[in-house]
């Protein structure tokens, strides 16, 4: 029984919608439960009810007026290193409204919301669905499900979930519900006690509580390589962005893809033998740009003290290999010359890549160190190095 976890944060949620499309195009979808906290319970009910396009589509288009009034807009949006001292006043009235309405007005959350789950639509769904919230004054964390939440009370469980500090309260009954953040941001606990025997995390590392052992097997985390950006600022463009960075964070967890950087279907590059036939010219030359001392043999100089720097420099360890080694570099190398970070590569065509592109006029001691031994590396493979390579 496969279960999607999908954590909260916000803005941040976009991400979610592109790890659900790696999960697609994996054979991993449709799950039999999902689960979510936070904006991770907006998304997971619509995934829940069949409508991951129209869930796409929203994030695509939505921007910060579309959950905040005019006056939280401001004050949330607002750059105070550039603020005038004419602009005071008008902030100060928006600063006033935000505690007179005891948090950020959620009546555009509650439209959105309205707009977008169908009660029906979702109870007939054969996919489980929860969400998680936390109640007061009980102080009491909420993991529940669509049957136990009742049609009728889907929408405000939803809003419940959301309810981030700053926002204002949801209440139901006696009880007022806050963001579930605060007990489990993440809730695959949730699906693994429901029967889950194989449960995708979607994280967003926003701030938040989160309680599964990242290492149980049954387990397969996706998380961002990269910061997310704000999670209370709301923008097409930086959640098309998240979106395509979650489908191939998506991709690297799902396909194993090799590279730190970049996503490589294939890291065996076969360059590292090569190393061995480096000349002695270019490791001397190259020892010098690094101020490593040199009265030693060229090839002790290499594997003694030259290739052991490379490895400090680029965050390698001693168990790592010279094919990890000669991978960094030409990772290093790509990103240097601007090549494309999203997108799915060999390690033998981000290696041409980069031999084809041009990296910045003035390098340091250390990128010109990697350009002439990846440049000689090309020539004993029978390629054309530029001119960049040089030490």
């Amino acid at each position: 029984m496969l279960g999607i976890a999908l954590e909260g944060g916000g803005a941040k949620g976009a991400f979610h919608i592109g790890a659900i499309q790696a999960c697609m195009e994996m054979g991993v979808y449709p799950p039999q439960a999902v689960a979510g906290t936070s904006i991770g319970a907006m998304n997971a009910a619509m995934i829940a009810q069949g409508d991951y396009e129209k869930a796409r589509q929203l994030w695509e288009n939505i921007s910060g007026k579309d959950i905040y009034d005019p006056e939280n807009e401001k004050l949330i949006y607002a750059n105070l290193r550039e603020l005038q001292l004419q602009d005071l006043p008008e902030m100060w009235e928006s600063i006033k409204d935000f505690f007179a309405d005891r948090g950020i007005n959620n009546t555009n959350m509650r439209r959105i919301i309205a707009e977008n789950i169908d009660p029906d639509k979702l109870m007939a769904s054969p996919i489980d669905y929860g969400i998680v919230t936390f109640a007061l004054p009980d102080f009491e964390a909420v993991e529940i499900f669509k049957e136990e939440m009742g049609k009728e009370n889907i929408p405000t469980y939803i809003l419940a979930s959301a309810a981030f500090p700053g926002f204002q309260k949801v209440s139901m009954g006696q009880r007022f519900f806050v963001d579930g953040g605060v007990y489990d941001n993440c809730p695959v606990n949730m699906l693994l006690e429901r029967g889950c025997d194989r449960v995708i995390a979607v994280r967003t590392n926003a701030v938040g509580i989160t309680r599964y052992d990242e290492k149980d097997a049954r387990v397969t985390t996706i998380t961002p390589s990269e910061d997310l950006g704000s999670l209370m600022k709301f923008s097409p463009e930086t959640a098309r962005h998240n979106i395509e960075l979650g489908y191939y964070d998506g991709l690297r967890a799902l396909m194993h893809l090799g590279g730190r950087h970049y996503y490589l279907t294939d890291t065996g590059h076969g360059l590292s033998a090569r190393l061995y036939g480096l000349p002695d010219g270019l490791i001397l030359s190259c020892a010098r740009s690094l101020r490593i001392s040199s009265r030693i043999h060229p090839r002790r100089l290499l594997f003694e003290r030259l290739l052991p720097v490379l490895f400090d420099e680029l965050d390698l360890t001693r168990s790592d290999s010279y094919d990890d080694l000669v991978l960094a570099m030409i990772e290093d190398r790509a990103e240097r010359c601007g090549i494309r970070r999203l997108s799915l590569y060999t390690a033998r065509e981000l290696f041409a890549l980069g031999l084809a592109a041009h990296p910045p006029a003035r390098q340091k001691a250390l990128p010109r160190v990697i350009d002439a031994i990846l440049g000689a590396l090309a020539q004993t493979d029978g390629s054309s190095p530029t001119n960049a390579f040089k030490a």
